[in-house]
């Protein structure tokens, strides 16, 4: 055999480890990005969640609400879901935050068993406060849930 033809082959080698390793390296990539692009997509569907408060007992005086410290960050675009389970018809839940120059504060009566719904925009100063108008008091639990 020639010295030409065993250049050739040790060339042709060579390339086609560096295919099998080029390859390799591409597939990889491609399963990270994927997997970036799967998480966006949850993100855009607002199929992530986070727990923010989880059955808290509540006992209130007339004409009370309770709030929590620190108040709550959202970093994307999303809901808050709040159920609340009472003593009184008169419980109700606000929401108020600031994001890019809005402010937004908004009220819902929930009863004795609701749950209500707030968007939200990307804010570090969410605050939620679970209250009641009642002039006896109100005992219950809520449950604050961040969708986005």
């Amino acid at each position: 055999m020639s010295e030409k033809n065993v250049v050739s082959r040790n060339v042709a080698v060579a390339l086609g480890i560096i295919c099998i390793v080029l390859t390799v390296g591409l597939i990889g990539a491609i399963l990270v990005l994927q997997n970036q692009v799967n998480d966006l997509n949850s993100t855009l569907n607002l199929d992530k969640s986070t727990v923010w408060v989880s059955d808290q007992t509540l006992k209130q005086s007339a004409n009370i609400y309770t709030t929590w410290a620190p108040k709550f960050s959202a970093s994307y675009v999303g809901y808050v879901s709040v159920r609340v389970i009472s003593t009184t018809a008169e419980m109700y839940v606000r929401v108020i935050y600031t994001s890019h120059g809005a402010n937004y504060d908004n009220q819902i009566v929930v009863g004795t068993d609701g749950t209500a719904v707030f968007p939200v925009l990307p804010s570090s100063s969410i605050e939620v406060r679970v209250g009641n108008t009642n002039f006896n008091g109100a005992n219950g639990a809520v449950t604050i849930t961040y969708y986005y």
